[in-house]
């Protein structure tokens, strides 16, 4: 029921909406609305099961940079340590591998490093490859600063640490610069 201001009711109607000037707008009689709804149809072909097979390529230069670096420094590694022995305490003797003189301490800690890089490589894991990356900049780096500290146990020369640290740094900037392609294909068969 509706109050009207002067305190009478009309019952349960309101008063029609009013347009600006005035007039009382009209309701209009509208038809039913109608349900729509489409008839079954009933199709007579078999069904025909369908499969959607998606292929993708992935193209990453970066890991190819990381696995290369990855396999020198197994294969110098292993030359190392093989060249040194295990017969003898790891210290001794002092191999030279590409100029740059080796323990088999030293050659066991290049492979493991290589090892674990040609994994992420092979993983196409850029966090791995940065992780080992650092790793062994970080060995290059304590290298350099206390090398005359790894005379007696890797026979770490400067020159080699350089190196080392060059191949650091070439993973780690690799890894986090050099953009990954891919690319896929849908193909839809029948049975």
């Amino acid at each position: 029921m509706s109050v009207q201001p002067d305190g009478s009711s009309r019952g349960p109607f309101v008063d029609p909406p009013v347009v600006d000037d005035g007039r009382q707008l009209q309701a209009q009689r509208v038809a039913p609305v109608a349900p729509v709804v489409e008839p079954v149809r009933r199709v007579d072909e078999p069904i025909v099961e369908r499969r959607v097979v998606t292929t993708g390529r992935r193209f990453a230069p970066d890991s190819f940079i990381v696995g290369a670096i990855g396999v020198a420094l197994i294969i110098i590694g292993l030359i190392a340590a093989l060249r040194a022995g295990f017969d003898t305490p790891m210290n001794e003797p002092v191999v030279k591998v590409l100029g740059a003189t080796h323990t088999a301490t030293l050659g066991l800690i290049e492979a493991a490093i290589g090892l674990c890089l040609l994994i992420s490589a092979l993983a196409t894991s850029r966090a791995a490859a940065i992780f080992f990356g650092l790793v062994l900049g970080i060995g290059a780096v304590v290298g350099l600063a206390q090398a005359s500290s790894f005379d007696d146990s890797l026979a770490l020369q400067r020159s080699w640490a350089w190196v080392l640290l060059a191949a650091a740094v070439v993973v780690v900037l690799v890894s986090l610069l050099v953009p990954r392609a891919s690319r896929r294909t849908a193909r839809v068969d029948t049975a």
